[in-house]
């Protein structure tokens, strides 16, 4: 019954190796289909289900981020890995969120993309918590051959990418994506095909 989370930099290829490992040993994927079942499983309403994603995460300026503590409604607690410049929804939307993967996390045999995962499963047993990684250039090329990109472009695409997936480790759990004490093993995929990627993950979750 075990767990895998990966983070990924943008362009790694991380996505295509949780598809490959899921495919290979049955697991489930801990998207948007998977929360709603969960949440259903809870006796939540779906439709009250919010995700919050490094992937759709809006990097905010310091200034927004102090002036956000006043917007926090009376009784909202503003301790703990939910930051106090969060609103009240984005607050919500984050608890709800640590719920289900903590959900996905009991009953096991799950691959978990992001959303702090690495960080939320950090002392339980039974999971794997990889890094993706690549050089800049190849990044650039996945980027160009998967939205016919220009350089220039995908280059921008990345920055941005990068910088909203430190924010939001940062906004939300206080922590430094790059710590290297969060992962378990850290891919080079400019060395590493997905395939090759996910036989040498594979190999390591036997050691677990």
């Amino acid at each position: 019954m075990a767990v895998i989370t990966i983070s990924r930099q943008s362009g790694s290829e991380g996505n295509t190796i949780a598809q490959i490992i899921c495919q290979r040993l049955g697991y489930g994927y801990f998207d948007k289909n998977m929360m709603l079942a969960l949440a259903t499983e809870l006796g939540w309403d779906p439709e009250q289900v919010a995700d919050i994603s490094a992937d759709v995460h809006s990097v905010k300026s310091k200034m927004e981020k102090i002036l956000r503590n006043f917007d926090l409604p009376y009784g909202v607690a503003s301790s703990g890995p939910l930051r106090t410049y969060l609103t009240y929804d984005e607050a919500l939307s984050a608890a709800m969120v640590q719920f289900l993967v903590l959900s996905a996390y009991d009953q096991g045999n799950v691959v978990i993309i992001g959303r702090g995962s690495q960080i939320i499963l950090g002392n339980k047993p039974d999971v794997l918590h990889v890094r993706v990684v690549a050089p800049l250039e190849k990044r650039i090329a996945n980027w160009q051959a998967r939205e016919k990109l220009t350089y220039e472009e995908a280059q921008q695409k990345i920055a941005e990418r990068d910088a909203a997936h430190i924010d939001f480790v940062e906004t939300y759990f206080d922590m430094d994506l790059n710590e290297p004490l969060l992962y378990d093993l850290v891919i080079n995929t400019g060395k590493f095909s997905p395939e090759e990627a996910a036989d040498v993950i594979l190999e390591a979750l036997k050691k677990l």
